[in-house]
């Protein structure tokens, strides 16, 4: 006996319900569809109404202007804020992209972005501009701040006590359960993690400036991250890389040799890497040690220079802690004349070299340790901020995880 009219409507609502119920991944929403039935009985339109609404995720989408937006009704859109740009949801949604540009704002929408007044054109006000970010729902815990745009004004270089820190303008977080350091500078296409702790209810992002001359530009993406994704950071990673391979690069790195203070003063902080299947360490090389990209930690007070790469209880001021980190052939790192087994503290000016056959060569330097961690340290102040004699670039590292198979394994 073949379908009656009726009974395919059924189907087909009912089919529609079931591809929207999935849960969301923060949250969801309800629409409703048309049930009209024609002119059939008064209990069969009673009996449809009942799956009259649809429900969908809240989930990420490519909106029409490229932006990331949050799949949502049209009414829950508009009292957010945000712009509706293109549809998703098979068209029971909008695409909502959120973007702030005013300061003392709050959002808890997911893919905020906030930007300075009047981006792309400069920000050119001294004072305070913060942003209140709040949980789009109770199992969010993490923030990632994606810096699409992030042009501030370069730390200090004029005196030696204060060289490297942050004084005529500063990124800081506050409300986090992380330490997050202040940064300022050129930091496009970096990012950052922030921890939301179970008692906090906002987490505070602010841009402070002092000065008119200074052109500052910002576009910041705001993610929210549920706990206990494949994609949450570890508690202690300010920077969490998911790949087998990329760059960990020191905020403000400049990749040339001027300015001549690059690296910032008070960064102690952590990048992670995580450990994909099947591979049991990590090669890090620097990113082709040119004029383009030059790599130099400070290590020695003002008035002396001292090249090389220096490691362990020579790197007083400033370093990268990579554990027992060496060359994978030789086994060894040199340090001013003296080798050992491995290293764990990092700096200098010339990048990684290693003794092999009396011969010193810049060479990849591995580590076997799990997890795989890159800590970067740097004190208060820099030293040695002349040309000649320059230690302040910061660094910028490939990296490239290593096979379970390699025959090398330290550790």
């Amino acid at each position: 006996m073949g379908l009656s009219t009726r009974s395919v409507e059924l189907m087909l609502v009912i089919a529609l319900l079931i591809q929207f119920s999935a849960c969301a991944d923060v949250s969801s929403s309800e629409t409703q569809i048309s049930n009209s039935t024609g002119s059939e009985g008064q209990r069969g339109e009673k009996f449809l109404s009942l799956f009259s609404i649809v429900r969908f995720p809240n989930s990420l989408c490519l909106a029409s202007n490229s932006y990331n937006g949050t799949c949502l009704t049209t009414a829950e859109c508009s009292a957010k804020g945000g712009t509706a740009s293109g549809t998703c949801a098979s068209g029971f949604g909008v695409c909502c992209v959120l973007t702030i540009q005013t300061c003392g704002a709050s959002t808890s929408l997911n893919n905020t972005y906030w930007q300075n007044n009047g981006f792309s054109s400069a920000y050119t006000t001294a004072g305070q501009c913060s942003l209140f970010v709040s949980r789009a729902s109770s199992d969010v815990d993490q923030l990632r701040l994606e810096f699409i745009t992030f042009i501030l004004a370069q730390p200090d270089s004029a005196t030696l006590s204060t060289t490297g820190q942050c004084i005529t303008d500063s990124f800081t977080v506050s409300g986090s359960a992380n330490i997050v350091p202040a940064i300022c500078g050129s930091n496009t296409n970096q990012h950052m993690y922030i921890n939301i702790g179970p008692g906090t209810s906002t987490v505070t992002l602010s841009i402070i400036t002092s000065g008119t001359a200074m052109s500052r530009y910002w576009n910041i993406r705001v993610i929210q991250i549920p706990e206990n994704t494949d994609y949450t950071a570890p508690d202690n990673c300010l920077q969490w890389f998911t790949e087998a391979s990329g760059r960990l690069v020191s905020f403000n790195y400049q990749y040339a040799t001027t300015p001549i203070v690059q690296h910032l003063a008070y960064q102690d902080y952590t990048m992670c890497i995580r450990t994909n299947q099947g591979f049991c360490g990590v090669k890090y090389d620097l990113c082709t040690p040119t004029a383009s990209n030059p790599y130099g930690l400070s290590t020695v007070a003002a008035g002396t220079v001292a090249t090389g790469t220096l490691m362990d209880s020579s790197c007083v001021y400033d370093w990268l802690q990579i554990p027992c980190v060496s060359d994978q052939a030789n086994s060894v790192v040199t340090s001013v004349g003296a080798t050992v087994g491995c290293a764990s503290k990092l700096c200098g000016i010339t990048g990684f070299t290693v003794t092999a056959d009396s011969t010193t060569a810049t060479t990849s330097l591995y580590s076997y340790r799990r997890p795989f961690e890159v800590r970067f340290y740097t004190d208060s102040k820099e030293f040695l901020v002349t040309a000649a004699d320059a230690e302040n670039w910061g660094f910028c590292l490939t990296y490239t995880q290593q096979p379970c198979l390699s025959s090398a394994t330290n550790g």
